[in-house]
């Protein structure tokens, strides 16, 4: 993938202490979407792309990607620079987006976070209030503020969802490129960042 030619029409933003830029190029991205599962055949999408940073060096990129089969999700492109914790994005980083039922899309707000007895860390169930530690303000407001069309919990945006009913989660049109990757910076580099769910570590704010 090359980087488009997107002088001022790029969005740079703050989620706590990541930097974001979001490129305003769309481009075709071939790969497998996380709904095939694994195995799944490749498929082209329509991908924004986005490039991550954080005071202790990380570099990274990653793309917001729409399938033919109505599913959407973030996945980690580019590991740039940065701390070898974050390498664990390349692996268990994917943020998945599934069809509403009324043409948006609904996306589940896990975090990485460590859990007992594990050395790395997880996607894991979170609540508000650990959301808005990570993002160093109200987690809800934030998103909205960066074009969340809804923010609540998982059965309120998608009645007819079976697991994670009471966790929080997202909803977004057409244009939510810059809500996705703002979920992701807070769920993935922020909780990365901060060491989330590891006893002593202090959450940081911006």
């Amino acid at each position: 993938m090359t980087k488009p030619d997107t002088a001022g029409d790029d969005l740079d933003f703050n989620v706590g202490l990541v930097a974001v830029t979001l490129f305003a190029e769309e481009l075709e991205h071939e790969g497998v979407p996380t709904s095939a599962g694994r195995g799944g055949e490749p498929a082209v999408g329509r991908m924004r792309y986005a490039e991550f940073s954080t005071p202790d060096g990380l570099a990274m990129r990653a793309g917001f990607i729409r399938w033919p089969d109505g599913s959407a999700d973030v996945q980690p492109l580019d590991f740039l620079a940065g701390p070898d914790a974050y390498r664990r994005l390349e692996g268990a980083g994917r943020l998945t987006l599934s069809d509403s039922g009324a043409g948006s899309l609904v996306g589940l707000l896990r975090a990485m976070k460590f859990s007992a007895g594990r050395q790395y860390q997880t996607l894991a169930s979170v609540g508000w209030p650990e959301l808005d530690a990570l993002a160093g303000s109200d987690g809800a407001e934030l998103l909205r503020s960066h074009g969340a069309m809804r923010v609540g919990s998982y059965v309120e945006l998608k009645p007819e969802a079976k697991r994670f009913r009471d966790d929080p989660a997202f909803e977004i049109d057409e244009d939510g490129a810059e809500a996705v990757f703002t979920a992701f910076a807070i769920t993935r580099v922020a909780a990365i960042q901060q060491s989330f769910g590891k006893r002593g570590v202090q959450v940081l704010h911006a």
